[in-house]
Parts: C-alpha cells; structure tokens; sequence
C-alpha cells in the first residue's frame, strides 16, 4: 500500500536524519484530500506504535505528532480525536513518546471538536502518569502550554478536577529551574487560582511557588528570545499574590526578606507586599504591622539606596490604604488611633514615634519623618484625617513656642509632607480649618531672616508650604490665595544671594499655574511685567524674570495667552528698555515654537498670529517708517517669531495673510535704491513669511515667472546688502517648492539667465549659491549646475573665488527660514549622499591637479563646509580618501572651519581609527597639539576645545606603541593648555592629560 510505503520512509528517514519533507508533505496532502483516511494511517504504524522497542514506538509517535501537526480542520473527524486521546492518555506513561505525544495533543486541542472531557482526560494522564522535570527543556515547555491551552480553551473542565489538579500541577512545576520554562509555569498560576479553589493545597502550591522568591538569574545579553530578570520577577510576584488563600503563608516570610543586605531582595519584597496586600486579607498585615513599619522606617531613615526608601514608602501607602476605611465611621475601633491607647491599632506604629520626635528637644531626621507620615496619610482620606489631627497642632503649638530658625526649619518640613498628602487626597483635614490663623502665620514671610545662602532652606521651604496652601482644597479664600500667590511671584523676582530661592519659587508658580491659571495670570502676571517695566533693570534680572515667564507659560496653556500678550504690549508701547527689547522678543519666540510644537491648533494659532505677531511687526513696521534706525537683530528676531507661527499655520489663512504683506513690500523689494534705512530694514520679515510659506500656498502675483525674474533683477542691480539678500531668499524658497520639475526648470533659467551680462559680481556668485542651495536639496540636476559654476570660479582664480568658497555653507548650512524643513523646504532623503559622492571627488581631483596654494585653500574651504554639514553615515563612506585634504584644511583654515576640520577627523579616529593608524603620531597629533596654543590667532576657542577632544580621544583608541612617542609632547602642550584663559578650555585640558599622564599603565 502507499500508505505503507510512505510511512515506512518516514520513519527509516527519522532513523538517519534525511530530510523528511517530501514524505511528510505527501502524508498531509493524500490524507487532506481524502485519499488517505487517519485511521489508515494509524493502522500503517501499527507494527511502530505496538512494538517493544522503545524506539521504534518513539519514531511511530514521532509520524502521527508531524502529520497531526499540519492537518487542516476537516481532515481530522470527531471520532479519530477521541480514539487518539484514548490512545495518547494511555501512551504517557511510556516516557520514549511523551515529547510527541504532547506536541500532538497541542495540535489536538486547536480542533473545535476537542471537548472538555477530552481535556480532562489528557491533563489527568499528564499529572499522574509523566514526571515531567525528568524531560529537557522543549518537553516541559509543551506540558506548560499543555496546561494554559487546556485552561483557556476549557475552563469548566479544568475547574471540576479540582485538587487533583491543583496538587499535580504543584508536583509538576516542582524542581523546574530554567527561566523560561519558569516564567511559563508562574504565569499559569493566576490563572489556576482564579478557576479552582486552590483552599485545600494551598500550602503545597505555595511552597513549591516561594522557593523560587527573590529569584535571580543572569540575563543573557543581545538575546532577544532571553527572559529578562525583571519579567521573571512580575510573573512570580503575580503568582505568589494570586490568592488570599497564600497570605497566611507568605506575608511573615516576606517581611523577614525586607531585612536582607541586598537592596533587590528588598525592593522585591516590598513590592510583592504591596502587591499581596491588594489581596491578601486585611487582617492578616494588622497581625504583622508592628514588625513591617519598624523595617519599613529602618529603611527609610539608614538606606542610602532611593529605590529602596521609595518602595518602602509605597509598600506602606498602599498597605494603610487597604486596612483603613476610606472614610471615618463613627464608633468606628479602628478612629482610637488618634488616643494613643495601650491598646495598639496600625496608626499608633507610625503615629507614636513621630510625635515622640516632635515633642523631642531635637527632632531628628525630620525629612524621613515628613516622608512616612505623607505616605500613611495620603493611603487615605481617613487616614489622612487621623494623621493630620495627631501631628498639626503639636507642629503649630511648637512653632509658636521658639525662634531657633533650624527647629522651625524642621518642623515646617515635616509640616509640609503632611500637607501634601492632604493635597494629594483633596481633601482638608479638620484641624486645618481650626488652625488657619497659625498657618498662615507659620509661612508668612518673615523679616527678621536675612535673604543670604545661610538661610536659604528656610525660606525655600517656607515657599513650598505657601503652595500647597494655596493646593488645599477651598482652604484659602479668594483674596488670600492671590496674596500667596504674589509672596511667592515676589520671591521669583526680588534678587537673593541664593539664585535656588528665585529657581524654587519659579519652579512652584509653574506647578501652581498648571493647576490654577486664572489666578496665575491676576496676580502673578502683572508682577513679572512690573518688574521687567522698572527703571535700570540689570540685564541678569531681566534674563531671569523672561525665563520665568516662558516656562510658566509653556508649561500651563491657560497661561500662555496673557503672558504672550503681556510681553507684546510692554515691547510695542515702548516701556521695554532698548537693550532689552530683543530678549522679551527672543523669549516670545521660544514660547511660540514650544507651543507650536506641543500643538497646532488652527484656531488657537490664527488667534496667536493676531494678537502676538501682527503688533510686533507693525511695531516695527512703524519705526522704520518714521526712518528710525531698527536694529538688524531685532528685526530677524522678529522674524522669526512671525516663521514659528506663519509656518503652521494652513494654507488657507496664509494665502489671506499674505496679501496685505505683498501689497505693502513688493513694490519696496523690487526698488532699485541702494541704501538700507526706512521700509527696506524690515524686509527679513516679509522673506520669512514668503519662506515659510506651504507648498500649495499660492502667492498673490500674476506669474511666478515674472515674480522670480524681477527678484533677480532687483538682487543683481541693488546696492542693498538687506534687499538682495530678501530677494535671493524668496527666489531659493520658491524654486525648492515647485513640485512640477519642468516648470522649476523653467524658474531657474529665468533667474540665471540675468547673470549672462551682469559680469563677475558678488551678487552673482550669491544668486548662483542660492539657486544651488534650492535645487541641491531637492535633487534637481540644475543645481550641480551651478555648483560646477562656483568651482570653476574656485579654479579660475575669479575675483570673488573666497566668497564662491565660503559660500558652500549657503548651499548646505542651516539658515533661519529659508529651505529649511520646519518651514515646508523640499529635502529629498539622498540629497546629501549624492553632494558628497558627486562634488568631494571633484575637489579631491582639483586639489591634486593644481599647484597654486590660493586654489588649494579656497577648495579645502569648500571641503570642510561640505564635511561639516554631511551626516556620519554619509561621511564615513570613503573618508580615507578625505583624510588627506582635512589634514591640509586644519593648516591652511583657521576658525570654525578649522574646527570642523578636526572634529571630523575626531569622527574617524572614534568610528574607523585604523584607517588613520600611521598618521597618528606623525601628522594628527603634532597638529592637534599646534592647534591647542592660545598665542596662534587662528586657534580660536572653539579650534581649541575641538583640537582637545580629539588629543582626549586618541589614548583610548590607539595601543600604546602607536603613540608613545608623542607622548611627552602632548603632556607639555596640555599642561601649557592647563593654564588657557577660558574655563571650558582649561576643564578639557585637565582631562586630556589625565588620559596621557596614564597612558601605559594597563
């Protein structure tokens, strides 16, 4: 017969390894299309299945779990399931099969005709008959998902073996060590505890579950497959705390794990308790509550570990959370905490000790006091209410009892973390209310402290209580939350020895303006702009007081309005000083890109653009119009607030803006004047509004062509450095944003066709870096065009071949607005791939060709503006080939090119430093080092922190035979470093002769 034939094959391929796919997939596919039944195939292994010798039936068992594996539904009829689970249950006890037979019986189970008795019967056999910790790893994996398979797919059967399911799976998981089979077998346990009542072998589960506890294993790195150490903690913190029925069990083993030396069995022990106490029964804790808070307060007074205080904090929370009622019952046992009665209830532990310390001459660790209080009180509004009635009027009567600033120090912070909770759980204790005349008088500014570091803590502390009277809920009226409010406004502002007090009280409004914004804005607001309107303001106070109001104001959306528009109106109506004018815009424009970027609202910003942008630039508008001088900075900070609004704004509404604004500059743009004064110095802002312009904007004028064309002109023929610079901008915007590539081809020629007879001028070699920039960046062939044309001008020794070089930072560089991504700039992904595999070979073979030393420079200016802009993945292709000029540039350059020069190299010597092996010590170093004197003017700052952090780099790349020799000259050239006139040098040298001092020692 086939059949026969097939499984002979089969099993003679087991026997020698073969590969058996061709007989396999021939069983699957004769006995799916019904050519072959099941039975039939059982019956062939017949002679496999019922011989004595364990391995022939292995190979039989083996046939059957293959094909079964991939048979479709249909294939496999009611009727061969239950003759196979008979089959199967009886064949367990035969420990040669077991492996297959349990793969089969997981295919097995898939079918929708494997009923619960089904299950029953398997999972019986599997727990009476197989040991399953004597099989390797793949086997108890399969008996694992054995048993989540049977749970999942037949809860009510698996509920109705009751013990004897639970105590076999007891003895089956007993033993297992592999953290993978381990994490199988703690995550089935829930699942076990929520379907079976686990009452009667509790304790035998439990104790085959918590001798794994604290479980530690090594993490087997760059393993994805790898069970992580902390997954396997969770699954087994899960199993331990699956059931109240294990509480009685495990909480005094868990306490007495708290006590271990090492801080992850503590960390873990707190957290399985926090875990069991959500489950376990309450009762149960209250027995062992004595014990726990005593560790628990141990731990937090002595631990230096932070994970350990804090997760002995949360343990206790949430354990006081589960024993107190959430709100007071009259009559109620559990209220006599608060009389300190011989009899013990769980709030005395906590509350005896912390009042034993406030009475105390000296309260000692008042912040761990603060700390344990706050995490009782805030378990519960009950809670919160007893702890709060114990503890505040011994605070309150000894605050008003003695003058030593220290003590009230102490208490005022302990008197703080109980506050706290109060805010936490909202709500206000009784005794509060009684005692608010006190409190407000405790954290009322106090005159007789003077505002110096000493007594800094103090006051800082004071601030703190201030907010969290204001965050009790309906504690303070009206009136005196907006008092509060200002104490702490006033603390940001007024000038303090130490600038912690100003940082403090900032970082308190910013919390309070996130929770109350409309009495932020009423009386913290008018403060700041007070203060900033004050004559002679140092520029360090204005600089903070702007801060201050841009964090308030990004962190807290109902504050960012008024803030806004409060810094307009003080800019526009002039009550600014000049000097610092342009920080209030810089810091206007900062709070607009970070509200632009957490959201773009188009409501929101059309009502911003309205109210912020718009009087800004008709500020300026208007002092240019009336001939005054408006300083050049002040007008590109103004633009580029307009851009971080304009840029997100639809396209839509800036079609409808950017009407009025061509109506009023375009005519201005196009003038042939030569000067830069009236109208003309504010014409970066119109740039920036054009610039940052979407793509399907439309521009209100006739014709782009025209439009492009006349911008040209007007760059070429004007004597104004501001007007040519606008036109060159507006052409580059639109030429990137031109999606169409015939008509960008056409755009382009209509521009450069105006360079035919304008001559070797400045203006030129700009218009051509502008195009190149435009077209670079979007992959358009027109603008290697004219980057071959700034070479060859490079190469020609042409009049302007330094700015035609320097200007290759146009072409890649940032700029502020124009081609630029966040204002809708073209930017395909290989653009810069495709710069650098096109252009540096072309300098490299121009630098080589040539001899005149004007040419080399002005190509390796080139070169390093191309490096320093390319990313690391591009720059590392082929760097080798670039080493040669960068060494030339770092001679030849001076300033931040000369920097980027030797961060690049830096780059190499970090990704690939064998390519620059035997120029280590007879190129690199000797110019690092000449790069590091402060008495050579091309060493700027910048070139010498750079030339630092490679001479830093070079001990930890390199053996040290590679650079020994040089070793005594870089320790005297850093050790003159040592001595430089700036701070950050001086640090970077101190490092890097660190490194070299121990070069050798390993």
């Amino acid at each position: 017969m086939e059949v026969q034939r097939l499984v002979d094959a089969y099993v003679i391929g087991l026997s020698d390894d073969a590969d058996n796919t061709e007989v396999h997939t021939a069983l699957v596919t004769q006995i799916s299309g019904g050519d072959i039944s099941l039975l039939e195939l059982v019956q062939a292994l017949g002679e496999y299945l019922a011989s004595e010798e364990a391995s022939r039936r292995s190979k039989g068992v083996n046939v059957l779990s293959d094909v079964l594996a991939d048979l479709p539904e249909e294939a496999i009829p009611a009727i061969a399931i239950s003759k196979l689970v008979q089959f199967f249950s009886s064949r367990l006890a035969d420990a040669t099969c077991v492996p297959h037979i349990l793969t089969a019986v997981l295919a097995l189970m898939q079918q929708p005709s494997f009923t619960g008795k089904f299950a029953t019967d398997i999972l019986g056999a599997l727990l009476r008959e197989v040991h399953v910790q004597s099989f390797q790893y793949s086997t108890r994996r399969a008996a694992y998902q054995l048993v989540d398979l049977a749970i999942q797919r037949h809860p009510e059967a698996v509920a109705k073996m009751g013990d004897d399911f639970v105590l076999g799976y007891a003895q089956m998981l007993d033993g297992e060590k592999d953290p993978r089979a381990l994490m199988l077998a703690f995550q089935i346990i829930p699942k076990i505890a929520a379907l079976v009542d686990i009452k009667n072998n509790a304790e035998d589960l439990f104790e085959v579950i918590f001798c794994y506890f604290p479980i530690t294993f090594k993490h087997r790195e760059g393993d994805p497959s790898a069970i992580s150490p902390e997954l396997l903690k969770a699954a087994l913190r899960s199993a331990i705390t699956c059931s109240p029925y294990f509480g009685d069990l495990a909480i005094k083993p868990l306490i007495e794990k708290t006590t271990a030396a090492a801080s992850s069995v503590k960390v873990d022990a707190l957290e399985t308790l926090a875990a069991g106490a959500r489950v376990y029964a309450p009762e149960l804790f209250k027995a062992e509550m004595e014990v726990l808070v005593e560790q628990i307060r141990e731990d937090v007074m002595m631990a230096a570990d932070d994970a350990v205080v804090n997760t002995a904090l949360g343990t206790l929370e949430t354990i006081y959370g589960v024993l107190s009622p959430p709100t007071p019952v009259p009559n109620d046992p559990f209220s006599e905490d608060t009389n300190m009665s011989d009899s013990s209830t769980p709030l005395d532990y906590v509350l005896k000790e912390a009042v034993f310390q406030l009475t105390a001459d000296e309260v000692k660790n008042p912040e761990q006091i603060g700390k344990i209080l706050r995490a009782v009180a805030r378990s519960s509004t009950y809670n919160c209410s007893v702890v709060s009635d114990a503890v505040l009027p011994i605070i309150v009567e000894r605050m008003s009892g003695t003058e030593v600033l220290t003590l009230r120090r102490e208490l005022m912070d302990i008197l703080n973390y109980v506050l706290s909770a109060s805010c936490d759980v909202e709500r206000k204790a009784e005794c509060l209310e009684a005692d608010k005349m006190n409190l407000l008088s405790i954290y009322r500014p106090e005159t007789s402290v003077p505002l110096d570091k000493e007594y800094s803590f103090l006051h800082i502390v004071r601030l703190k209580g201030i907010t969290l009277l204001i965050l009790l809920p309906s504690f303070l009226n009206e009136n005196e939350a907006a008092m509060a409010l200002q104490t702490l406004g006033r603390a940001a502002i007024e000038r303090n020895e130490d600038e912690n007090v100003n940082k403090e009280a900032t970082h308190l409004l910013i919390q309070l303006a996130q929770s109350k914004p409309e009495q932020t804005n009423s009386s913290v607001l008018p403060l700041f702009l007070a203060a900033l309107n004050e004559d002679m303001v140092a520029a360090h106070k204005v600089a903070r007081l702007l801060n201050a109001l841009g964090s308030i104001s990004v962190a807290a959306q109902g504050t960012l309005m008024p803030v806004l528009q409060g810094l307009v109106s003080l800019v526009t109506a002039g009550r600014l000083a000049s000097s610092h004018c342009l920080a209030a815009i810089e810091t206007i424009r900062k709070v607009l890109e970070a509200a632009m970027a957490a959201n773009t609202n188009a409501e929101r910003n059309a009502k911003l653009f309205a109210t912020v942008v718009s009087p800004l630039t008709e500020w300026v508008d208007s002092l240019a119009s009336t001939n005054q001088d408006v300083p050049p900075k002040l007008v590109a900070e103004v633009a580029r607030a307009l851009v971080a609004l304009f840029s997100k704004l639809e396209a839509a509404a800036q079609d409808q803006l950017l009407k009025p604004m061509f109506a009023k500059y375009e005519a201005e743009l196009l003038s042939s004047k030569g000067s830069d004064d009236g109208i003309c110095q504010v014409l970066p802002m119109f740039s920036a509004a054009v610039c940052a312009c979407r793509p399907e904007t439309k521009l209100p004028v006739d014709s782009l062509d025209r439009l492009v064309s006349s911008l040209a002109v007007s760059a070429l023929a004007s004597g104004s450095q501001v007007r040519r610079d606008v036109c060159l901008e507006i052409i580059a915007s639109t030429l990137n944003k031109t999606k169409d590539s015939k008509q960008r081809s056409s755009l382009t020629q209509a521009v450069l066709r105006h360079t035919d007879g304008a001559g070797q001028s400045v203006s030129v070699v700009l218009l051509h870096q502008w195009v190149a920039r435009a077209l670079v960046n979007c992959n358009d062939k027109g603008g290697y065009d004219c980057v071959r044309w700034l070479l060859d001008q490079i190469k020609q020794e042409s009049p302007h071949a330094a700015i035609a070089a320097e200007g290759f930072n146009i072409i890649l560089g940032e700029h502020d607005w124009a081609v630029k991504p966040t204002t809708h700039g073209v930017f395909k992904v290989l653009a810069k791939q495709r710069f650098y595999s096109t252009v540096v070979p072309e300098l490299t073979a121009g630098f080589q060709s040539t001899s005149d030393d004007n040419v080399k420079s002005n190509l390796l200016v080139v070169l390093t503006n191309a490096v320093r802009h390319m990313p690391k993945s591009v720059l590392m292709n082929g760097v080798e080939n670039v080493v040669p000029l960068l060494l030339s540039a770092i001679r030849l350059t001076s300033g931040n090119l000369k920097a980027a020069s030797i961060r690049t190299i830096t780059l190499v010597i970090l990704e690939t430093p064998e390519i620059l092996r035997d120029e280590i010590a007879t190129s690199i170093i000797p110019l690092a080092i000449a790069s590091t004197t402060q008495s050579n003017t091309t060493n700027s700052v910048d070139v010498r922190q750079a030339a630092l952090a490679a001479l830093s780099l070079i001990p930890e790349k390199y053996p040290y035979p590679a650079v020994h020799t040089a070793r005594k000259d870089v320790l005297r050239a850093l050790a003159s470093a040592r001595d430089d006139r700036k701070r950050l040098v001086r640090q970077d040298a101190v490092k890097a002769y660190n490194k070299w001092l121990n070069l050798g020692e390993d």
